[in-house]
């Protein structure tokens, strides 16, 4: 049986929504620790790596685009426009 939990998809959903709300402040974060990669940051990747007990070490990095996320509401409002 399945365990109950986040699916990856949820995951990488709400990681992509917390970027793209905060990708500029992250990016100046970034910019400022690292600011040899300010000529490349419109080449920027994001990802993130689980780790946690009983996960092999070696997961690879799941890469995720800063996506706005639309609610539930978003949802209707598009149903009934155009």
């Amino acid at each position: 049986p399945k365990e109950p939990g986040i699916s990856k998809k949820q995951l990488d959903s709400g990681i992509e929504g917390s970027l793209y709300r905060d990708l500029p402040k992250l990016n100046e974060s970034i910019f400022r620790a690292y600011p040899q990669l300010r000529k490349s940051k419109d080449e920027l990747q994001y990802g993130y790596k689980l780790a946690f007990e009983g996960l092999p070490e070696n997961e690879p990095i799941c890469v995720v685009t800063p996506k706005e996320q639309k609610g539930v509401l978003d949802g209707i409002k598009n149903m009934f426009s155009g």
